[in-house]
C-alpha cells in the first residue's frame, strides 16, 4: 500500500484509540460515531496486517505492533498540527493530553503530585498519571510511548542515544527518627549510625546510597526491616528506634506532617542528582516540552526550599 492511499484521519483514530483504549471514548474525543471508529480500526488492521488492539473486558489492549507505532504516530500528528497552525502559539489552557510519568514514591510526592496541582490551574485538560519505575522496562516503555517521563537518580548514565536526560535538582540524604530518639539529642558517629536499626523501603535507593558511603569506612547498614512502601516505613520510624533515610527534599515535607525529627547522617553530605528522562521522539512536541518546563520550575522551587 502506498502513502497516497492512507487517509491521515486513520492515524488520528489510531492515536485516539491508543490514548482512550475504548472505541466509545475515542469516538467521543473525535466527535464521530462508534461505528465510524470501528470501521477505521478495521482499515488500520488491514494496512498494518496486525490486530492492533484486542479486547480485555471493556478495554482495548494494544498489541506489541500498536505500541511500537505509538511514538511515531504521535510525532506525525504533532507535525501535521503544527503545519496547519504555524502562526498560533501553543496554549496550555486549550491542550488535551494524557501523560504517564514513572517515578518512585519519593518522585511521586515531590514532583508528580505538585505537577498535577499546578496543571489544574494552567492546563486542566493535560493530565499526568503515575506508574512505577522498573529500570530497563521503563526505558522500553518510553520507546513504546506507554510512558512519557521518568524521574530517577542520575546514576548510572543513560547510554541509549534515543533517551534524553535533563538534571532537575541536586538532593542529599536525611534521616528521620522519632522525637525522643537518642540520635535526636546527640549526633551519632558513623559506627553507631551504621549499627542502629535501619528501615529499607523497596521503592527508595537510600540504603544503597548509604551503604556505598559507609563502605568507605568498612561499615554497612544494619537492616531491621524491609518494607514495601514509604507509609509503612514512616509508621515504623514513629513507633520504634529504627531510622528511616530519605531524600532530604522529601524528609523536609514529611517531618512536620508526621511529627518526626530530621537528622543528617554522620557521613558528610551524601549527595545525588535527580533527573528527568524522555524519548527523543517527543523533543519537539509542544505540550511535552511545556510540561518539561513546568517540571523544571518545580525543581527550582524544591532546590530553593532545600
Amino acid at each position: 500500500m502506498h502513502l497516497k492511499e492512507v487517509d491521515a484521519n486513520l492515524l488520528v483514530t489510531l492515536d485516539a484509540l491508543l490514548v482512550d483504549a475504548s472505541v466509545t471514548r475515542a469516538a467521543e474525543r473525535l466527535g464521530r460515531s462508534a461505528s465510524a471508529i470501528s470501521h477505521a480500526l478495521a482499515k488500520l488492521r488491514e494496512i498494518f496486517a496486525d490486530e492492533l488492539f484486542v479486547r480485555a473486558g471493556q478495554r482495548l489492549v494494544p498489541t506489541a505492533k500498536a505500541l511500537e507505532l505509538a511514538p511515531t504516530v504521535h510525532v506525525i500528528l504533532a507535525g501535521m498540527e503544527s503545519l496547519l497552525r504555524p502562526n498560533k502559539p501553543f496554549d496550555p489552557s486549550e491542550a488535551r493530553r494524557d501523560f504517564a510519568m514513572a517515578a518512585s514514591e519519593a518522585g511521586e510526592l515531590m514532583l508528580v503530585e505538585p505537577l498535577r496541582q499546578r496543571l489544574q490551574g494552567l492546563a486542566p485538560s493535560v493530565r499526568v498519571g503515575w506508574m512505577a519505575s522498573h529500570g530497563e522496562e521503563t526505558l522500553e516503555a518510553l520507546r513504546q510511548g506507554r510512558c512519557h517521563f521518568v524521574v530517577d537518580i542520575d546514576d548510572p548514565p543513560i547510554a541509549a542515544p534515543d533517551i534524553r536526560a535533563q538534571k532537575l535538582f541536586d538532593d542529599a540524604l536525611a534521616t528521620l527518627v522519632r522525637p525522643r530518639h537518642a540520635f535526636a539529642a546527640r549526633k551519632p558517629n558513623p559506627a553507631a549510625f551504621a549499627a542502629a536499626n535501619h528501615i529499607a523501603v523497596d521503592s527508595l535507593p537510600a540504603i544503597e546510597l548509604l551503604d556505598a558511603e559507609l563502605a568507605k569506612r568498612k561499615l554497612s547498614c544494619t537492616i531491621a526491616a524491609n518494607v514495601s512502601s514509604l507509609m509503612v516505613g514512616l509508621l515504623l520510624a514513629l513507633n520504634s528506634d529504627a531510622l528511616l533515610t530519605l531524600p532530604a527534599s522529601l524528609a523536609a515535607i514529611l517531618e512536620k506532617q508526621f511529627g518526626l525529627v530530621r537528622i543528617e547522617p554522620p557521613l558528610g553530605k551524601v549527595a545525588f542528582a535527580v533527573r528527568l528522562l524522555w524519548h527523543s521522539s517527543y523533543d519537539r512536541d509542544e505540550c511535552h516540552l511545556w510540561v518539561r518546563a513546568e517540571l523544571a520550575k518545580l525543581a527550582r522551587e524544591i532546590q530553593g526550599a532545600a
